[in-house]
């Protein structure tokens, strides 16, 4: 599957440009901030391309921040477009907001490319190193402790996800009520409680 790479730019023909760039990737691309927020909830990309001089309300800052602030995508990898120089407080500004690099247009097409193949082979790989177990859709994921079916996430408490790495990971196989207790929870003496720790997990 193609790596998913939105764009937020008020102008459709930078738009189609890094898509034809990016061929290698699925491009999407939203021309309002609105739009790019939006798609961002609900397209769920690998990386956003944002530029930053967006007329109307709200800039590419106030994007990048709508979005750092939003638990939907708060860890969406952001690389943004500027026009000017950047002064260095700007710069720092950015990075300090969760972006992961800057790109100035005009820029060159070579670069560019490999610049965000760059940020998405990263990317690409602190998940992989993130990721401790993966069954058909369902991966699970240590830092945060989480839960991925398909693109959907689900945070989880910590006993929460002890028993379900230990489900997952005896796939196929009989897990009896004494493992899961001697396992997750060392029963002893205060079976009773411990029994009813277990079935409000399974629950």
């Amino acid at each position: 599957m193609k790596q998913k790479v939105l764009v937020i730019d008020d102008e459709k023909s930078v738009c189609e440009s890094i898509k034809q760039i990016l061929d290698d990737y699925q491009v999407l691309f939203a021309l309002t901030a609105e739009e790019g927020i939006e798609k961002a909830k609900t397209e769920n990309p690998d990386l956003i391309i944002l530029d930053l001089a967006f007329p109307g309300a709200m800039d590419g800052w106030d994007i990048c921040k709508t979005l750092k602030a939003e638990k939907e995508t708060e860890d969406m990898p952001i690389v943004m477009l500027t026009g000017k120089m950047l002064k260095k407080q700007e710069e720092i500004k950015g990075f300090e907001m969760g972006a992961e690099d800057y790109i100035k247009k005009p820029f060159d097409v070579d670069v560019f490319r490999a610049r965000i193949r760059r940020v998405l082979n990263r990317i690409t790989l602190e998940k992989t190193s993130r990721r401790m177990l993966k069954r058909g859709d369902v991966s699970l994921y240590a830092v945060p402790l989480m839960a991925k079916i398909g693109r959907r996430k689900i945070y989880l408490p910590p006993k929460q996800f002890e028993f379900l790495y230990l489900l997952m990971l005896k796939q196929g196989k009989v897990v009896t009520r004494e493992y899961l207790c001697r396992t997750l929870w060392e029963c002893g003496k205060k079976k009773d409680s411990e029994d009813r720790s277990i079935e409000m997990t399974v629950k």
